[in-house]
């Protein structure tokens, strides 16, 4: 009995034994077969994760880059370096800093318009105003400071084309501002009724500032 407990212990083993082999077998036949694959999948996933975290990191450094620009231009504004302060602005402009183009356009216009060139200044605010890849907002920003300058010279007819946009869309955060622009226009033009008649309208406007709305009426107040 217990040579043949023996030799069924012995018949085991050498099956586990075979057992083991036949599986090494397939593992290789598998590693040749797909080993290569495996490799070159690790080697992918391990570059994949290399280049994100590197590309991540050269996008905040480039965004960083581009805010230091911006930041350094309107530094040189404010020291009253305001040759130096275009030359950085322009520099922004030229060199493609994203959504800091818009910005530094704006900002140059301000420059020109306050300090050595109205005219250029003017005319930089009308190709931003009509510039679709601009966004609204600053479009928007570029018509008003536009026709703030133009309003003591341009007639009604001229200030109504060019906030049309503007004073007919009651959701647009400058409306109340343009149809205030347009009531001071035809005041100006002894055009007193249809001026009341803007102002009135703004005083029910519940977008319009407090501030607005008392100018308003002390304005009506002496009409």
């Amino acid at each position: 009995m217990k040579k043949k407990n023996e030799e069924f212990t012995l018949q085991d083993a050498f099956i586990r034994e075979v057992d083991e082999d036949l599986k090494n077998e397939s593992m290789k036949k598998l590693w040749d077969k797909y080993g290569l694959f495996v490799i070159i999948v690790v080697i992918a996933s391990l570059t994949l994760a290399v280049s994100y975290e590197s590309l991540k990191a050269w996008y905040i450094q480039r965004a960083e880059n581009r805010a230091d620009a911006y930041a350094a231009a309107l530094s040189l504004q404010g020291q009253a370096r305001f040759a130096e302060s275009e030359e950085a602005l322009d520099m922004v402009i030229n060199e493609d800093f994203g959504s800091f183009v818009e910005l530094a356009k704006m900002q140059k216009a301000n420059i020109l318009l306050e300090q050595d060139d109205p005219q250029a200044g003017l005319e930089l605010l009308e190709k931003i105003a009509q510039d679709k890849n601009v966004s609204s907002q600053l479009r928007d920003t570029a018509l008003i400071k536009l026709a703030s300058y133009r309003q003591d010279s341009a007639s009604f007819e001229e200030m109504s084309e060019l906030l049309q946009s503007i004073a007919e869309n009651g959701k647009n955060a400058w409306n109340a501002v343009a149809k205030d622009m347009l009531a001071t226009v035809l005041l100006r033009d002894g055009k007193t009724e249809e001026a009341k008649e803007i102002y009135n309208s703004l005083l029910k406007n519940p977008d319009a500032s407090d501030d607005l709305k008392n100018r308003i009426r002390d304005i009506l107040s002496v009409l």
